[in-house]
């Protein structure tokens, strides 16, 4: 397998995956210094790094990598003795008895949004985000909008109840939370479940008047308390660029989220 060749083949399918390199080794290890495997967001692997629970570890880290968007450099100790001294180095437990330095090198290239509701406002906004370079996830619980015909602009679209969504679904950190449905309930419910799960969110907005929209967040505090992710919530959501049609309100969104990304900044801020 030639390594090179699949990562400029998954960069160019705009495909999420770590790739993990062997950059130095100490004592006996099953692989060697250049060694790499990689790992695609969808469980799909190439290469290796030697075999063994070497193997196994470096197939987990880089699930969690690519979750996180982090690159990093780590150390393994390969042993199965029972180590006395203080050691940076995390333990696998092997036989080889040598260290191994490893380089996670993540590929994201598309930001990750998810679109819950995929009425007129959600079908523009995932319209204006093609365009950014964000990858959309549409979620409603109605099948006659849950559809490629109804929302063609999507990268992926789910029928799902909202509550049973936000509870089991395992999302990507620092991605961006829209919250369009057709329900102040709905609304609420994402809202409610998005915050409780403590998921570590890089934009949260939900659609509403600035009234519904203070009665969102006192019913949030109510019921999960008062922390501080509840007031860094965007609602009224969007940037005050004037206009009420869908598309202006999808702009002003797409607008409030680039502002964000490039910006740097923790959102509700």
């Amino acid at each position: 397998m030639d390594i090179i060749k699949k990562i400029n083949e998954l960069k160019s399918l705009k495909q999420n995956f770590c790739v993990a390199t062997i950059v130095k080794t100490s004592g006996p290890t099953p692989g060697k210094v250049g060694f790499k495997y990689l790992t695609v967001d969808d469980g799909t692997v190439y290469g290796t790094i030697g075999g063994g629970e070497i193997e196994v570890t470096v197939f987990e880290e880089c699930k969690k990598r690519i979750k996180n968007k982090r690159s990093e450099l780590k150390e393994y100790l390969l042993t199965d003795k029972e180590i006395s001294e203080t050691t940076d180095a995390e333990v696998v437990k092997m036989m080889c008895s040598g260290k191994i330095w490893i380089f996670y090198e993540v590929f994201c290239t598309e930001h990750i949004a998810y679109i819950f509701g995929g009425g007129h406002v959600g079908k523009e906004l995932t319209y204006f985000l093609k365009r950014l370079n964000f990858h959309t996830v549409l979620v409603d619980n109605r099948p006659e909008i849950a559809n490629r015909d109804h929302n063609p602009f999507a990268d992926e679209i789910i029928f799902q109840d909202y509550k049973e969504f936000t509870t089991n679904y395992e999302f990507h950190d620092s991605s961006f939370y829209i919250i369009l449905t057709h329900g102040h309930n709905f609304d609420y419910e994402v809202a409610r479940n998005i915050l409780k799960r403590g998921i570590n969110t890089k934009y949260i907005g939900v659609i509403a008047s600035k009234v519904k929209a203070l009665k969102l967040k006192e019913m949030l505090k109510d019921e999960i308390g008062d922390i501080p992710e509840i007031n860094k919530i965007n609602s009224p959501i969007g940037l005050d660029i004037g206009g009420e049609t869908a598309s202006e309100i999808a702009l002003s969104i797409a607008a409030q989220m680039q502002s964000y990304l490039f910006n740097n900044f923790d959102y509700g801020e």
